[in-house]
């Protein structure tokens, strides 16, 4: 990875994204906050920037985005996941590294997560990506209306796992910048059948206590 990285949330002006690209913006980095509207993405930006204090997002389109970013953030929606990977898959390079922080929860009949071939929502898109590009899942069990509050102190473990131990590494170099959040390898890809079924589970633990920001913490590791 470049000693300067440079850091893009596609279509990043949803929820997570705002939430990611803040705590990331927050901890001295720059990024670069995507949209299929450039108006939006700029509008975002903007809002980001007045809660920051100082210019360190920029709202761009998401094609400009994937021109010129190292690491990107999938933070879409997953219903909206394949037709933005059909959309810049050839555009992706094997510079970058894809960050995928969906997770397959619908609400329709109570929450739950979809019924994927593939295992998870992760191995589904790697499934979708040209095989020169890495992917990495992180962000999934990390609820994204606490993100989005900078105010509150994130506290918890966060899970990280991918298939490519380099691009895994290059990863963590950037957000384990974010404080009060450490970050847990949890191996291969297919650690996110788990990962996801927990996201999931913090879900429901969230309306059965009417909380909101149900996440995990892990005892026991000699490492804080």
């Amino acid at each position: 990875m470049k000693q300067e990285c440079k850091i893009g949330m596609i279509s990043g002006t949803g929820t997570e994204g705002q939430g990611i690209a803040l705590r990331l913006a927050a901890a001295g980095l720059q990024i670069a906050l995507g949209s299929r509207s450039l108006e939006r993405a700029q509008q975002v930006a903007g809002e980001l920037n007045r809660q920051l204090g100082q210019e360190r997002v920029a709202g761009v389109d998401n094609r400009t985005l994937v021109a010129n970013s190292d690491l990107l953030f999938l933070t879409v929606p997953f219903v909206h996941v394949d037709s933005v990977l059909q959309q810049y898959r050839d555009q992706f390079s094997s510079n970058q590294i894809l960050v995928d922080v969906t997770v397959p929860v619908v609400f329709d009949k109570g929450p739950r997560l979809l019924d994927l071939g593939e295992g998870s929502g992760a191995e589904y898109i790697r499934g979708r990506l040209p095989d020169r590009v890495p992917l990495v899942a992180a962000f999934k069990t990390l609820p994204a209306h606490l993100l989005v509050k900078r105010d509150i102190g994130l506290e918890c473990d966060d899970f990280i796992s991918s298939d490519s131990v380099e691009a895994k590494e290059h990863t963590l170099e950037v957000v384990s910048k974010i404080p009060g959040l450490r970050w847990i390898d949890a191996g291969p890809l297919r650690a996110c059948r788990a990962l996801e079924a927990m996201t999931l589970l913090a879900v429901m633990i969230n309306r059965r206590y009417k909380i909101k920001f149900a996440r995990y913490r892990v005892l026991g590791l000699e490492h804080e």
